[in-house]
């Protein structure tokens, strides 16, 4: 005989009861009372005939078997909740949800955001920014922009770009001489990239150059940053090409060195395969690999 499956609304009471460890706040997540929350996880430990939660110290907590069934049933509900959503996006008006790295989002997509629009003028392109790692089975997604150098391998990806670095300041700073040596790093304050501490070494390195003694200036975590702070004439940055090829052309930052050094990661379209028929999602890499193309055509790197 086959066994009767509990509820839906049950699972989502217990699932969010679990980890907002609060009735009170399960209800406000689930638009229910607490009461009609702690109704439905009763009835979903009757029908399991085992406790799943306790109080303890005014919170609720999970017992040994609560924490089993959450830790199975949580990615199942993750996947209805993703199935539903796709579902739905299926008709002429849909949104795309796409998470990428802050500079790559504000100086390479969004100024593009306008010819994807006027491409699929019913697709409603919804960007966020993050620099950790996305789990699709938890983060609402469905597609992320991710560096590194090579993508996850559960996951669909496309090469979008590999990373060009270029050293940059402000032209008050720039060494004398139409090719500066090396050398004259020494005399320069370099702006560190806090998330790549061996970038400028990496880029000596594949000059093959001996390493001048190197003057350490300010450090920030984000390259749009580093390219502000160059700007600024705090120091020669070592930046990602694309990301300030407009405030070169404008002769805002020069670049004394020729040098470009190729970085050992690329930038990556990703997806779970689960999300791969999603029309809107396939728009939006087929625009996003032609734009990546028509870069390439005129520019070293995309601009």
């Amino acid at each position: 005989m086959q066994r009767r499956l509990p509820s839906l609304m049950a699972l989502q009471a217990f699932e969010a009861s679990a980890r907002l460890q609060s009735f009170a706040e399960a209800g406000r997540a689930c638009c229910l009372t607490p009461g009609a929350i702690s109704r439905q996880v009763r009835l979903l430990e009757g029908d399991l005939g085992t406790l799943l939660l306790r109080r303890e110290a005014g919170r609720l907590a999970l017992t040994a078997d609560g924490a089993t069934y959450l830790k199975e049933i949580a990615p199942a509900l993750a996947r209805i909740d993703r199935a539903s959503a796709r579902v739905a996006r299926q008709g002429e008006a849909a949104s795309l949800h796409v998470t990428t790295l802050p500079g790559f989002g504000a100086v390479w997509l969004m100024p593009r955001h306008a010819g994807f629009v006027a491409a699929h003028p019913k697709i409603r392109l919804n960007l966020y920014t993050r620099t950790e790692d996305v789990d699709f089975a938890r983060h609402p997604f469905d597609a992320a922009i991710y560096f590194n150098s090579a993508p996850p391998p559960e996951l669909i990806a496309d090469r979008l770009l590999v990373e060009e670095q270029v050293a940059v300041c402000h032209p008050r700073l720039r060494p004398p001489g139409p090719r500066p040596a090396l050398q004259a790093l020494s005399k320069l304050p370099l702006i560190h990239h806090l998330d790549r501490p061996a970038a400028w070494e990496d880029w000596l390195a594949d000059l093959g150059a001996a390493t001048p003694e190197l003057r350490h200036g300010p450090g920030f975590q984000h390259a749009p940053l580093m390219a502000e702070a160059a700007g600024a004439g705090l120091g020669l940055a070592l930046i990602p090409r694309f990301l300030v090829e407009d405030d070169l052309a404008t002769g805002r930052l020069v670049a004394p060195f020729a040098h470009l050094g190729v970085s050992r990661r690329t930038y990556w379209l990703t997806y779970p395969p689960s999300h791969g028929q999603s029309r809107p999602l396939q728009a939006f890499r087929q625009w996003l690999l032609a734009e990546m193309r028509a870069g390439a055509a005129t520019s070293r790197s995309p601009s």
